[in-house]
């Protein structure tokens, strides 16, 4: 009796788990680095009067969740399976293809998602496109780190668990 199919199955599997564990790893480290990045920034470069860094990451995770950056993560599973079936079929370098997809990835989607979060009542009404450009422009930098991060440990962590064959 052949055992073939039940292997392939199981390695199909573990691959499946091991690219989500990669992808999960991976958000979690892109997401350290927009919390870090908005912190300081609220702590010590944007915020007048200067605020604590206490104050600052506190800030940081609640634009984290509400702003679109933890939405845009979510968001990005669909497209960012399809990057990853692409680069089986076309083989590029994976240094430069996971994180130029990422930051892309992110940066579009994390613009797109910021326009659509909820606003305080303050901020006058905009377009989608006038919330994405805003985003863009207060966000862009440290939202493509974040995407470069991204592409890069999901690189590093797929090719460092990939079983031999």
């Amino acid at each position: 009796m052949d055992n073939r199919a039940g292997i392939v199955s199981d390695t199909r599997r573990f691959g499946l788990a091991r690219r989500a564990a990669g992808y999960a790893a991976s958000a979690i480290a892109a997401s350290l680095i927009y919390i870090v990045w908005t912190a300081v920034w609220t702590a010590f470069g944007g915020a007048e009067p200067r605020v604590g860094l206490t104050f600052g990451f506190g800030f940081a995770f609640a634009f984290w969740l509400i702003n679109g950056f933890a939405l845009a993560l979510l968001l990005m599973i669909l497209p960012w399976a399809i990057a990853v079936w692409a680069h089986l079929d076309t083989r590029w370098d994976g240094r430069l293809y996971f994180p130029a997809v990422g930051a892309a990835l992110v940066f579009i989607l994390g613009c797109a998602a910021s326009s659509i979060s909820p606003k305080p009542l303050w901020i006058e009404d905009q377009t989608f496109l006038e919330g994405a450009v805003i985003t863009a422009q207060r966000q862009g930098l440290c939202l493509v780190v974040s995407g470069i991060a991204f592409g890069a440990c999901y690189w590093w962590l797929d090719r460092r668990n990939r079983p031999a064959l």
